[in-house]
């Protein structure tokens, strides 16, 4: 299985060489058929119900890679048996708990451990329970703090960063990527397909 995850996540960062944007979308709507619809590495699922969302993923056939966000989306427990259910049906997830990452490893899953970065000490905070749980990749909250975060603390680059949330442009997105991010997540779907 170690070998599965770990082929699946390097395409994973081989497709954000090609396309650094990862659609952010809240459920089952026609945010997420307009982001199945486009060419993207992934799809980042953060809000709405499980049953819904696998429903709309269905049996399509060419797709890209599902990460959904276990703290957020519901219709699914975050423990070790509904993440080997979602394990299924999806690549990865992302959630901030180190307990879940944990968990989620072991059933085969692509881990993303989001880190909100409100203030110095919830980075730190974030970092401690980052080197605990060894996520595949790490999500920084909000994007535009990644700059200053990674100028800081060096060590956030040890591991793949993608960063997140309050992008309004392709200016904000080159400078998160110059500073070292291998990607972003946006919800914004007028960033979603290229500068």
């Amino acid at each position: 299985m170690g070998k599965v995850v770990g082929d699946k996540a390097e395409a994973f960062l081989r497709s954000l060489e090609q396309n650094p944007v990862v659609p952010a979308v809240r459920g089952p709507d026609r945010d997420l058929e307009a982001a199945l619809a486009g060419d993207h590495p992934a799809i980042f699922v953060l809000g709405g119900d499980a049953f819904k969302v696998l429903g709309r993923l269905g049996s399509r056939g060419r797709r890209p890679q599902i990460y959904v966000n276990v703290d957020l989306v519901g219709g699914i427990a975050s423990d070790a048996s509904g993440l080997r259910f979602l394990s299924r049906y999806v690549e990865g997830i992302i959630s901030t708990h180190r307990h879940v990452i944990e968990l989620a490893k072991t059933s085969g899953l692509i881990t993303i451990q989001r880190l909100f970065a409100i203030d110095s000490g919830a980075v730190e905070r974030g970092l401690k329970l980052i080197r605990s749980a060894q996520p595949r990749f790490v999500e920084i909250l909000p994007a535009l703090a990644y700059c200053e975060i990674a100028a800081q603390y060096s060590e956030v680059l040890d591991l793949p960063v993608l960063a997140g949330g309050l992008l309004r442009s392709w200016e904000d997105i080159s400078a998160i990527l110059e500073a070292g991010a291998v990607g972003v997540s946006a919800s914004d779907q007028r960033l979603w397909n290229g500068a």
